[in-house]
C-alpha cells in the first residue's frame, strides 16, 4: 500500500474512533510496527494527530479531555456519579484486610475508598491523594505516607515522577487506582505524563492491581497510558459498564466486579 493511502486511512481511523494503536494498525495494513511508528511521527510533525504511548489520538480528543478536566472542580467531580463511586469503593474495601499495606492514588473514587475503609484497623497506606490522606487521618486507623510532589488542585493530589525503585523497600499487597480512561484495547490511562508515571510505579510495586472506575470512564479518552490490561488484576466498576467491554476484559484475564449503586450507603 502506498504511504499516502495508508496515511489517509490512519487519519480517518483517528477522526472516526478517537484513538489508534501501533500494533493494530500494523496488522490492519500488513506492515511492521516500525513503519507505523514512522507514519505516526510524520503525521504528528504535520500537526494532524497527537502521538501517545503505543499509538495516537486526534488533537481534538486531547483538547476536549483537557478542557473538561480544567473546567470542573474537584468538588464538582466528587458529586458526579456519587452513588456509583460509593458503591465501587465499598466493594473494593472488601478486598482489604486489617494490617495490609496498600497503595491508593488520588481522586474522588479513591477518597470514597478511604472512607469505606474506616472499619479496618492497622492499615499502612501510601498515597499521593490529599483527600485520601485526610480521610484516613479522620478515622485514625492507618499509618499514612503522603508522597511528595507538586499539588494538582483539580485532583487534590501531589504529582511527580517517582525515581526508579522508589517503592523497592515497601512490601505492598495491593494497589487501588482511579483512572481517567480505560478500554480493552488501550488499557488504562491518565491525562498527564506525570500521573501516568506515578501510577505505573504503583503497579510495579504491588502484588495485585485493582482499578476502581465508574462506567463513564469506559467512554473517556486518556492520552498517557499507564499500562495495558495484562498488568491489571481486576476492575471494579458499576452496572453501567458496556457488556461487550466487560466480556473483552474477562477474555484478557481481568476479573470484573460490578457494584450496585442501589446498595451504596449514603
Amino acid at each position: 500500500m502506498l504511504k499516502a493511502v495508508r496515511h489517509k486511512e490512519i487519519l480517518a481511523l483517528v477522526q472516526g474512533g478517537g484513538a489508534v494503536e501501533v500494533n493494530a494498525l500494523a496488522e490492519r495494513f500488513q506492515t511492521s510496527p516500525i513503519t507505523i511508528r514512522r507514519d505516526l511521527i510524520e503525521l504528528h510533525e504535520r500537526g494532524l494527530l497527537e502521538r501517545t504511548r503505543g499509538g495516537a489520538v486526534s488533537g481534538e480528543v486531547i483538547a476536549e479531555g483537557w478542557a473538561r478536566y480544567e473546567s470542573i472542580s474537584y468538588a464538582e467531580r466528587e458529586r458526579e456519579n456519587f452513588r456509583e463511586k460509593r458503591a465501587i469503593a465499598e466493594v473494593a474495601a472488601q478486598l482489604v484486610s486489617d494490617g495490609d499495606c496498600i497503595l491508593v492514588n488520588g481522586g474522588t473514587t479513591s477518597r470514597h475508598l478511604a472512607e469505606a475503609l474506616r472499619g479496618h484497623n492497622n492499615l499502612h497506606v501510601v498515597t499521593n491523594g490529599l483527600t485520601v490522606a485526610m480521610e484516613f487521618a479522620r478515622s485514625q486507623n492507618a499509618s499514612v505516607y503522603l508522597l511528595p510532589g507538586s499539588i494538582d488542585f483539580k485532583k487534590m493530589a501531589s504529582v511527580s515522577r517517582p525515581a526508579p525503585g522508589a517503592f523497592d523497600d515497601i512490601s505492598v499487597r495491593a494497589a487501588f487506582l482511579g483512572v481517567h480512561g480505560i478500554s480493552p484495547a488501550g488499557g488504562i490511562g491518565m491525562l498527564s505524563p506525570e500521573e501516568a508515571a506515578m501510577n505505573r510505579a504503583f503497579i510495579d510495586a504491588a502484588q495485585t492491581v485493582n482499578v476502581i472506575v465508574d462506567s463513564s470512564k469506559f467512554r473517556s479518552q486518556a492520552i498517557f497510558r499507564i499500562a495495558k490490561l495484562d498488568k491489571v488484576t481486576r476492575v471494579i466498576t458499576d452496572a453501567g459498564i458496556d457488556q461487550d467491554a466487560r466480556h473483552e476484559l474477562e477474555d484478557l484475564g481481568v476479573e470484573v466486579l460490578v457494584a450496585s449503586a442501589e446498595d451504596a450507603s449514603l
